[in-house]
């Protein structure tokens, strides 16, 4: 069937309000007045859009932070306290807890409680709370020693200490039910998205309440009206490969992209590594992650699958020690969209410089520039005028791309654009982070929206009305609510 789409106009294509659909491509774009034909017609009142691209996203963190405990709510230690004891009265006799999203900065106390005050508000139950932003956690006294972890006075883990306990305390609750992860994907279309970079784990799970992230990510895409592009974290060459097989037979909504590897932390977490301290923590630089030698053999695989290498890397002192290994996997080994760094967060003006004529992708999450407003220059002082330099590293040549991290920030793409708009992008810059415009010759999927992103003052409230995928219209789940 061929299927006219009609609204009041389409984002980025002056003059058009109309396209053209079979179940494959876009087959023409223009005015209504234009097109003659036996074809369905369907009217909205909205601008007709591509669909949005998440470049950078968790889809089982994503599905813990809105069917588990999240506590970003939470104002301070006595409410913590409610939270987790009320969380504790529902567990099953030996069952632990983990709770999620875990904000400091949000709390009256401003820091994270430690392991005795965590005691105290859950008593002997393991319990392990995940800071929001995934790099930093803090257990109780009965999580490390049922993990066997020597000793940590605080409580307080920090990167790849957290793994050990958080294995453990996994292991003895319910997995996340793919239902709940079903749910919570399927929503993501009535925010207009249309593919996500999957960031998928087949060694130890980045989220541990899914014991084989790959196979359940497999199984579930058929019934999700999105596509995958996966990003593996994978400890070893042989395990990359066997994942990029298993993805590339895996259906027609799902791709190998790459691997994902870490080269630092967080800035909230205070373990991005820093070139000098944290401002608020003296002596602390913050934690190195990468080995070059493991991360060059990995890239060279990868590129050798097809895949994107994409390294995370937060502080200047990451993005400069990436910037070295991609400039030694030499010019001839990729294009400018097979090289990326992660965040790209704190970049001095020699190494947008670097990116730029390396030729290297910066995968941004524009939302990061209006959550950490408040405490963003506590942790970096004067460092924060190379933090989340949009503006520049778009003026320096720098390839971007956008994503939300979720769950450490909304899914909602057009949020990320208005916070693009702060961090210096025009609007269709902005647009551009988060896909295309309407094209034709593009896949048959497109969205109607309730305002032109490109010309209005309030981008983040942007209502996705319709959305088409193979030509015909979806049915739009209302999404779960994120806290």
């Amino acid at each position: 069937m061929t299927r006219l789409v009609v609204g009041r106009g389409v984002v980025g294509v002056p003059g058009a309000n109309a396209a053209l659909l079979n179940e494959n491509r876009i087959v023409a774009i223009g005015r209504l007045s234009e097109f003659a034909g036996d074809f369905e017609i369907s009217h909205h009142d909205g601008f007709l859009s591509a669909p949005r691209h998440d470049h950078h996203f968790h889809p089982f963190g994503y599905a813990s932070a809105i069917s588990r405990l999240t506590l970003k709510d939470a104002s301070d230690f006595d409410e913590l306290r409610e939270k987790l004891q009320a969380a504790t009265a529902r567990l099953r006799p030996g069952e632990t807890l983990t709770a999620h999203r875990l904000d400091d900065e949000g709390l009256t106390e401003l820091r994270l409680p430690d392991r005795r005050e965590l005691d105290a508000m859950v008593g002997e139950t393991p319990t392990l709370l995940h800071r929001y932003c995934g790099h930093v956690a803090v257990a109780n006294s009965a999580a490390l020693a049922l993990a066997g972890v020597g000793d940590h006075s605080d409580g307080i883990l920090r990167e790849e200490e957290i793994g050990p306990v958080s294995n453990v305390v996994a292991a003895r609750q319910a997995p996340l039910a793919p239902d709940d992860v079903e749910r919570a994907l399927v929503g993501l279309a009535s925010y207009g998205l249309g593919k996500i970079n999957a960031i998928v784990s087949v060694g130890d799970p980045l989220f541990c309440e899914v014991p084989d992230e790959l196979a359940t990510l497999i199984a579930l895409a058929p019934k999700v009206p999105l596509d995958f592009e996966v990003l593996v974290i994978a400890p070893d060459p042989s395990m990359l490969e066997s994942a990029a097989v298993a993805l590339d037979g895996a259906g027609t909504n799902v791709m190998f992209a790459g691997w994902k590897d870490f080269a630092d932390g967080a800035l909230g977490g205070r373990t991005a590594a820093l070139h000098e301290p944290f401002s608020d923590d003296p002596g602390n630089r913050g934690i190195m992650r990468l080995v070059p030698p493991h991360a060059k053999e990995m890239s060279r695989a990868c590129l050798a699958l097809g895949g994107a290498v994409a390294l995370h890397a937060i502080g200047d002192r990451a993005n400069d020690a990436v910037l070295d290994l991609f400039a030694d996997l030499g010019p001839a080994s990729t294009d400018s969209t097979r090289l990326r760094v992660e965040h790209a967060s704190v970049l001095t003006p020699d190494a947008r410089h670097r990116m730029a004529s390396v030729g290297v992708t910066a995968s941004v999450q524009p939302s990061f520039i209006t959550s950490e407003v408040n405490w963003l220059a506590k942790r970096l002082g004067p460092r924060v005028q190379h933090t989340y330099s949009l503006g520049e590293m778009e003026e320096e040549g720098i390839t971007l791309i956008g994503g939300s991290d979720c769950p450490v920030e909304t899914p909602n793409p057009w949020e990320g654009m208005e916070a693009a708009l702060v961090g210096g992008l025009g609007p269709t810059s902005a647009y551009h982070l988060y896909g295309s415009s309407l094209q034709v010759g593009a896949p048959a999927s497109v969205i109607v929206i309730d305002r032109d992103p490109l010309n209005t003052a309030d981008v983040a409230s942007t209502k996705v009305l319709a959305s088409y995928r193979h030509g015909k219209p979806l049915e739009l789940a209302t999404p779960p609510a994120f806290i």
